[in-house]
């Protein structure tokens, strides 16, 4: 019952000070924002109020992770000035223990905010800049060209809201020339593949010697194509917006199995999945170089160091999704090593504390 009362005494400390720092944050950033682009947002009221509802969910997954830093500062602060750790030390806790109740609450959080990212609330950056940029209602992608299996695709127009592909060509190669040509005037996507009533079919003819005397052309009805390309995936691939981690692993996945660059894709995957761990690695870290006793404590110097670590993390993990996501670096190198080295850091500097 007593290891309940102090878990549970710690971690609402902590998750109280947590949301009203990310509350208190995200609203003077969105207000800030509004105040820039107010001149620029549609005379309707109702799409400023979305505008403003979307902004604020961008901000809350931005700033969630430091925000886990900002709370622990708060908190341990709070805790040396009214002696909370020596009370708890007395009754016989040991600092490991003390520190659980905020390392799992800030776990928590972080499932928690991957899984409202696994629904809609990752939209919010796009729905937020198509207001702004008063293209709410224009959803379609125009001229695509990428590669399928062996086959190369140009798209004149895909329509992601109504599962629509229009213009269609898909150029069949045989060694370095164009063996055979697929025009295809609509398409219509369903249950995981793509459906065209009838596609013009164009291809070489050939004598025995292989030399070229015309062309045969045939219609072909009922005509299936593209198998596994989601409209909203391939939407994503080519304009690198924000995305679901299913999202994600769809396009990568089928990025992969094209031998195509996923650099795009996996950088914004590590950003949304792994970038927030940032903050779970620093925690022991900061936690326990922090000492416990109020007279060897200056509380200036806590807040510096931890929002300090805290921001330069996060400023370091977000310069390196950017540059994966321009090519410059590749993800694997500037984000998944970055934060795999200190997770393990993390973790062995957990385990030389002693109880």
């Amino acid at each position: 019952m007593q290891v309940r009362r102090y878990f549970r005494y710690i971690t609402l400390h902590y998750l109280k000070h947590f949301f009203l720092l990310l509350f208190g944050l995200s609203f003077a950033v969105v207000f800030i924002d509004f105040l820039q682009n107010a001149h620029r947002l549609p005379d309707a009221f109702n799409l400023k109020i979305l505008y403003l509802f979307y902004t604020w969910e961008y901000m809350l997954s931005l700033l969630y992770p430091v925000t886990l830093l900002f709370a622990l500062a708060w908190t341990v602060v709070l805790f040396v000035r009214q002696n909370v750790f020596v009370s708890l030390f007395s009754f016989g806790y040991s600092r490991k223990e003390t520190f659980r109740p905020f390392f799992f609450s800030a776990l928590a959080i972080y499932l928690l905010f991957i899984l409202l990212q696994s629904t809609d609330f990752s939209y919010g950056r796009n729905r937020a800049g198509a207001i702004l940029h008063h293209t709410l209602s224009q959803q379609k992608v125009k001229d695509l060209f990428f590669k399928f299996n062996n086959d190369f695709v140009y798209v004149h127009e895909l329509d992601p809201v109504a599962k629509i592909l229009k213009g269609v060509t898909i150029f069949v190669p045989k060694g370095r020339q164009i063996e055979e040509t697929i025009r295809i005037p609509t398409a219509h996507y369903r249950r995981g593949e793509w459906y065209a009533r009838e596609a013009f079919i164009k291809r070489k003819r050939r004598d025995q010697k292989g030399r070229v005397t015309g062309y045969r052309e045939r219609t072909e009805r009922n005509f299936i194509l593209l198998k596994g390309y989601r409209p909203k995936v391939v939407k994503l691939i080519y304009q690198g917006k924000a995305l679901r981690p299913i999202d994600g692993f769809r396009a990568w996945w089928l990025l992969y199995r094209q031998g195509l660059d996923s650099e795009r894709i996996r950088a914004t995957l590590y950003n949304l999945l792994l970038m927030p761990l940032f903050a779970l690695a620093l925690m022991p870290i900061l936690f326990f170089k922090t000492p416990p006793y109020k007279r060897f404590v200056r509380p200036e110097s806590v807040w510096l160091s931890i929002l300090g670590a805290a921001l330069l993390g996060w400023a370091f993990f977000f310069a390196m999704y950017r540059l994966g996501v321009s090519g410059t670096l590749d993800p694997d190198y500037g984000q998944l090593l970055p934060i795999t080295l200190l997770l393990l850091y993390s973790l062995l500097y957990y385990r030389r504390i002693r109880d």
